[in-house]
């Protein structure tokens, strides 16, 4: 009996007011008539017994109840019941609990078969691991990129591949990671993301992971296209002009027939003709010798080297430097930015270097431009991120060429060399931040880079 502690209180206060009404009824009557006192007693008692009789009925009611719901069972109905009838109320109540506690269920029924099939067919490996190492749920994409059905510690993980396993051991909540291993000499390119889940009792790290190879093979291929169109259109701007400057000047010194002309025909003319070509050929060669050094400069960034790095100074720093060019073009220089207390960890020289792109470049995006501003602010999340805006009222990147401006050599202006975006996406990635183009207005164009927040 789930009351019986309940049960005997209330035989104890019961018999507690027995007690009292006699002793009271002792006291207040001078001379004692028992006949009246014993019949009094004995309807005293049966009243008494009568109350904790019906107490007793609503205890095996609610322990009935309870058992119910802790068999799940809640399809039994208290109202069809014909015994107890003063008890109707009580009895709707619980059949409409019950009902809710019914529905509940069926509720909780249908998206739990939603969320397990969404869990099996999604086409990204997820796994959970708890903090003694153990794999309490995996879907089957995961087992199929892992290549093994049994999959129940990160240990069985390490026999697949080490480095994969240390990954998932030490990767951050919003972190991602992209790790290559062999699978059935397949390679893989899985990128591999984390959440963390708190309970009381225990950490629950999610680990969801998805092969990328194709993707990758893809934005490879469109890479190396674009790649090569630049090349190719760098290079016939300058063998163009070298091959048809060596055809004048063969007709020049050459016969008919090819063969050279005696040297007593060799005008001044001639000559002069001669060397101009000449001087033309010298000119596209150094720009073919440049085109090749700016090619190295992309392909030779050097490892960055991390120290804290004080935004704010390092802002105000950038406008000193450019505050002479800047008055010369008329163009404004800010620092709006309203935290002072930002550090990153990052490379200064790149940093610095990232940003002096960004504002030359604004500078050309600017001419023309009435009251021109460029404005730098700065920001961090809570992902351990710091944000630099570089923000211009210039006519904006028209929407055809923004897939282009990052790709090397790429350029719309007419002294441009095109590695400016690109050499600077770069040394924005080798510190493990990134650049992308933010925002892109017919008054407002917004550059983002981001990098890490120093650890504390």
């Amino acid at each position: 009996m789930i009351l019986k502690k309940h049960y005997i209180v209330i035989w104890v206060r019961i018999i507690g007011i027995l007690i009292t009404c006699l002793a009271v009824a002792f006291v207040s009557i001078p001379s004692a008539d028992w006949f009246y006192i014993i019949n009094l007693s004995i309807l005293l008692f049966i009243q008494v017994f009568l109350f904790v009789r019906s107490q007793n009925i609503l205890n095996r009611e609610l322990e009935y109840l309870f058992d119910s719901i802790e068999c799940t069972e809640t399809s039994i109905s208290f109202s069809k019941r014909k015994t107890n009838s003063h008890l109707g109320n009580i009895y709707t109540r619980f059949d409409n609990l019950l009902k809710h506690i019914q529905e509940l269920k069926v509720d909780s029924l249908q998206k739990n078969v939603y969320l397990t099939t969404l869990f099996e067919h999604i086409n990204i490996g997820i796994l959970t691991i708890n903090s003694d190492g153990k794999i309490s749920l995996k879907n089957s994409t995961a087992k199929k990129l892992l290549g093994r059905g049994s999959i129940n510690t990160l240990d069985d993980i390490r026999a697949i591949d080490s480095s994969f396993a240390n990954i998932l051991e030490k990767i951050k909540p919003e972190e991602s990671k992209l790790v290559s291993f062999y699978h059935d000499n397949y390679l893989q390119h899985l990128l591999v993301r984390a959440a963390i889940l708190k309970f009381p009792e225990q950490e629950i790290k999610i680990i969801s992971f998805q092969n990328i190879r194709s993707e990758l093979d893809e934005r490879e291929m469109e890479g190396w296209q674009k790649l090569i169109r630049v090349l190719t259109h760098e290079l016939m701007n300058s063998v163009g002009p070298i091959n048809s400057t060596i055809s004048t000047i063969r007709e020049l010194l050459t016969e008919k027939d090819q063969s050279p002309i005696d040297i007593k025909e060799i005008t001044p003319e001639i000559l002069n003709d001669s060397i101009k070509g000449i001087k033309i050929i010298e000119e596209r060669s150094r720009g073919m010798l440049d085109f090749v050094k700016r090619f190295r400069s992309l392909t030779l960034v050097a490892n960055p080297v991390f120290q804290k790095l004080e935004i704010d100074r390092t802002i105000n720093d950038i406008i000193v430097l450019l505050h002479d060019e800047a008055e010369k073009k008329g163009v404004r220089l800010e620092n709006k930015t309203s935290i002072s207390n930002l550090h990153a960890s990052a490379d200064k020289t790149m940093v610095e270097q990232i940003l002096l792109n960004l504002i030359k470049n604004s500078f050309e995006a600017l001419k023309d431009v009435s009251n021109p501003i460029i404005s730098i602010s700065a920001w961090s999340d809570n992902n351990q991120n710091i944000f630099i805006n570089i923000t211009d009222n210039g006519k904006g990147i028209p929407l055809q060429i923004q897939e282009k401006i990052f790709v090397p050599f790429y350029t719309t202006y007419k002294h441009g060399t095109g590695i400016g975006l690109s050499l600077s996406r770069q040394l924005a990635n080798v510190q493990g931040g990134a650049l992308v183009l933010s925002k892109s207005s017919q008054n407002e164009t917004i550059f983002t880079l981001r990098i890490k927040m120093l650890s504390v």
